[in-house]
């Protein structure tokens, strides 16, 4: 079994080393739309998240609270943005998993005790359902989608 997990990652470590030389390209950050919220890590580690801006060859411009502040291009580490297109898919896919564990779980348990007259088919419902709903919860998180990275 251990040697299945060592070639399911050897297979997968080309696809990170390609996905994280196109982070590396300046020219991802004119998909950005202005308004959009995102959040800019400079080369102290201080982050900005505010609302964008402009893009130009030399900075990156974003509105944090009032005021508009740029970071040159030189000293910008990471620029990330907040992903909210798929939180309802995150949503079911997170209440379903969850949900579908907990359901398993709670009826192997139940299993003994059911043959006996025993069970509480109730009590596996509601632990499953309450698993949904913190699965839900879960999936609803907004995420961050990483589009310029600076090279090492």
């Amino acid at each position: 079994m251990k040697w299945v997990v060592a070639v399911l990652l050897l297979i997968m470590v080309p696809g990170f080393g390609l996905a994280e030389s196109s982070q590396n390209n300046w020219d991802n950050l004119k998909q950005l739309r202005a308004g959009q919220k995102i959040e800019v890590v400079d080369s102290s580690m201080k982050t900005l998240k505010g609302a964008f801006v402009s893009i130009s060859d030399e900075a990156i411009s974003l509105q944090v609270g009032k005021s508009e502040q740029s970071v040159v291009r030189a000293k910008v580490v990471r620029v990330s943005v907040r992903d909210n297109s798929h939180r309802a898919r995150n949503m079911l896919i997170g209440a379903a998993i969850a949900g579908g564990a907990a359901l398993t779980a709670g009826l192997l348990a139940n299993a003994p005790a059911s043959n006996e007259g025993t069970g509480c088919a109730g009590c596996v419902a509601g632990f499953a359902a309450g698993a949904a709903g913190g699965g839900a919860g879960l999936g609803a998180i907004p995420g961050s989608r990483t589009i310029y990275r600076a090279k090492k």
